[in-house]
């Protein structure tokens, strides 16, 4: 975005507003601290009314109560946890030929609670549903990049369906190989950086051939 007010400001507004009605899913990267990234989280998690499902998969990351806007235990919010299956995993070194995360039991417990509020609710409404996972990086631990981007395309399309916005960390640097792989996958990439006091924010929107300026995070 440029100048307040500008054209490419207007476009970039009427495409936000477009993903909200379309649904949408959002790869987060950035090398910054794990606090960074779950205040972020509760601003793309909505204050409004929602629907919340969040997974937490790295051993490192902040407890849901800092990702989320509401508590935890909210009757419209679902944590699905996996931290101790990846502790469990490490510790009995086996990292090195599997995942320390099982994509396939997440994928089913994303799509249950899914499933669940969609039936409880009798639908979803356009943004209602907001998705996030605190690490896909941990996901492609000891495995290939085909099989990772086949569980993200499958989960992305679900979301999709029932017009939510899911949002996904890859808590590495923007220019890893990983993010350039997985990218395409995504209607945007927001990546963070951290510099003393300040956390900042800026998006690559490849529908619009565009990356706006740097804006601290809100």
């Amino acid at each position: 975005m440029s100048g307040e007010g500008s054209a490419q400001d207007v476009q970039f507004t009427e495409w936000l507003a477009g993903l909200k009605t379309s649904g949408s899913n959002l790869l987060v990267t950035g090398d910054v601290p794990k606090e960074t990234s779950a205040t972020f989280s509760r601003t793309l998690f909505g204050q409004e009314q929602r629907t919340r499902v969040l997974a937490l998969t790295n051993p490192t990351a902040s407890d849901a109560n800092s990702h989320l806007p509401v508590e935890p235990d909210s009757s419209d919010t679902s944590i699905i946890d996996r931290r101790t299956e990846y502790r469990a995993t490490k510790s009995n070194g086996k990292t090195d030929s599997a995942p320390g995360v099982s994509r396939e039991s997440l994928r089913s417990e994303l799509i249950s609670a899914i499933s669940q509020y969609d039936d409880q609710n009798g639908g979803f409404s356009p943004a209602e549903l907001r998705l996030g996972i605190d690490s896909i990086e941990v996901l492609s631990e000891g495995d290939d990049i085909v099989s990772l981007s086949q569980f993200l395309r499958g989960l992305t399309a679900i979301v999709r369906g029932v017009r939510g916005m899911a949002h996904y960390h890859l808590r590495v640097a923007d220019d890893d190989p990983l993010v350039e792989e997985l990218s395409p996958l995504f209607d945007a990439r927001i990546e963070l950086r951290k510099r003393p006091g300040l956390a900042e924010q800026r998006w690559h929107v490849p529908d619009l051939r565009e990356t706006t300026h740097w804006v601290k995070l809100s």
